[in-house]
């Protein structure tokens, strides 16, 4: 729709498997493709008491995805 941006969310990781872990001794091997990719959260709008934090929806508790607002600059 004309004036809308997506993202596609859990495309993006700091670790869920992409570095090694030991455990119990034993190393399990990351995988780096696992950590490509990027998470969106950090560009959602910021909750203006809090500051440090993304606006949440107080029902769901989630991020609120559906308030922010951006501005798309051709690079």
């Amino acid at each position: 729709r004309p004036g809308v941006v997506g993202f596609s969310l859990g495309s993006g990781h700091f670790a869920n498997g992409s570095k090694d872990v030991t455990i119990d001794g034993a190393t399990i091997k990351g995988d780096s493709r696992r950590s490509k990719g990027i998470h969106a959260n950090v560009t959602m709008r910021v909750d203006p008491i809090l500051k440090n934090t993304g606006l949440q929806d107080l029902v769901g508790g989630s991020i609120c995805f559906y308030d922010t607002k951006v501005k798309l600059i051709r690079a």
